[in-house]
Parts: structure tokens; sequence; C-alpha cells
């Protein structure tokens, strides 16, 4: 396993798709300093400092940019097999589909939890060059951990997408697209059982991040709630990565 996850990392290198990554967690939290200045008064902050800025950049990635992207490039990592003609190659050795399929998730896990933390820095870079006040030591360390955490969080929601689209040869893009989608709908889920049980919304739950103020959500989130659902989500990506086949012929 550790093996696959090296050679992962070491392919992932020579992949232009990871400049859509990297692009689309540089716009986040540009985004969230646009959206600041551009509102009308009623709707600002009149306290929007970094830390304001890492809260939006954190709501806009699970929304917005973590979904597509971690679907997009996961799905395209795995698709590359498929399209260079390798898998019958690397089937040869004693790996089964489903190991080789569970080191790719693992390395785009690790990928998706490195990608949270550029978010972060960018963030913290973007707050002082626009001369935010607010900077501190709670700060970086809260900002850090929320950034970490909602990436694994955000990962495990998609993962049954990405799992299910490493199954079918060319489509990740159309999961892409689903992924995107269920992130957006995040914003219309405002209370009852469908916030606390909808994964992308269970993740700020997970984590401690009170996403309440974004959504006019109603009601405590419920954590044991949160759980089950993101673990269901793992345990649906288990099933399916366990139960994946490949016909060398």
């Amino acid at each position: 396993m550790l093996s696959i996850i090296l050679t992962e990392f070491q392919k992932i290198k020579r992949y232009h798709i990871l400049l859509i990554g990297i692009i689309g967690m540089t716009l986040s939290p540009v985004l969230g300093l646009i959206t600041q200045n551009v509102a009308i008064e009623e709707a600002r902050n009149p306290n929007f400092d970094i830390s304001a800025l890492v809260d939006s950049t954190i709501w806009n990635n699970a929304t917005i940019f973590m979904p597509v992207i971690f679907t997009l490039i996961g799905g395209y990592l795995i698709n590359r097999e498929y399209t260079d003609d390798t898998l019958k190659n690397v089937l040869t050795v004693p790996v089964s589909f489903p190991k080789l399929l569970a080191g790719k998730l693992a390395a785009i896990g690790l990928l998706s939890v490195v990608l949270g933390i550029y978010s972060f820095i960018v963030t913290m870079i973007v707050g002082i060059c626009a001369g935010l006040p607010g900077a501190n030591i709670s700060v970086l360390i809260s900002g850090l951990f929320y950034m970490a955490g909602i990436s694994v969080c955000i990962y495990i929601s998609v993962l049954p997408i990405i799992s299910l689209c490493g199954r079918i040869p060319g489509v990740f893009m159309g999961g892409s697209t689903i992924a995107f989608i269920l992130g957006y709908c995040s914003m219309f889920f405002k209370s009852g059982l469908l916030r606390n049980i909808y994964p992308f919304l269970a993740a700020f739950t997970v984590i401690g991040f009170d996403a309440a103020s974004y959504i006019n959500a109603t009601g405590n989130a419920n954590v044991p709630l949160g759980l089950v659902s993101l673990g269901t989500m793992l345990m649906i990506s288990v099933l399916i990565v366990a139960t994946s086949k490949f016909d060398i012929q």
C-alpha cells in the first residue's frame, strides 16, 4: 500500500491537473475578500479581519471549491490508468484492482489535506497583503486545524463519487459536476434532520466549525449524527472499492 501511495505522488508531479487544485485553492480566499468589498453596506462585516477571512475561505472551500477539485483530481488520476492503458501491465504483478484503487484513493486523500494546508497559507498571505488585522497565534492554530479538518471531511464526503468513477472509465468529469452540485446544495439545508446528515454540512459539525451564520441555520447541529453521516460515506466507499473488478482481457 505504501509503495502505491509513493508511486502516485511521483506521478502527480507530472500531471498538469494539479494546477487546477492550486488555482482553486488560491481563488477561494480572494473570492472571500472580494465578496466582502463588493457587498452592500448592510451585508458587510464591519469587523472583517483575518479570522473572518479564514472562516469565509473555509466555507467557500467546502461548498464550492473542494468538492469539485478533489473529485476532478481524484477521478483524473485514476482514469489515467485507463487512458494510458497501463492497468493491464500493473495488474500482472501481485496486486489486486481493489488494493490498487485503495492506494490511489489514500494518495488522493493525503493530497487533499496538502491542498487544504496550502489554502490556509494563501489565505494568511492574502489577508496580510490586504492589510486585515487580527493575525495572531490563536488564528493560526485554529485556522490550520479547521482547514485541515474540513479537507479530510469533504474528501470523505466525495469519496463515494471518486470511488465509483474509479470503476468506470471516462466518467470523472460527470462525477466532478455532481460533486459541485452537491456541495453547492449545502446552502439550502438550514435546519432539521437534513442539516445534520447531509455530508457536506456534517463536515462543519464534526470539526466544530460554526456554519450557522452562512446558512441562517436554526437550532444546534448534532455531532453524533454528523459522525454517522461521514462514517456512512466512508463505509459506502469501502464497499465500492472492495467490490471493484477489472477485466484485463
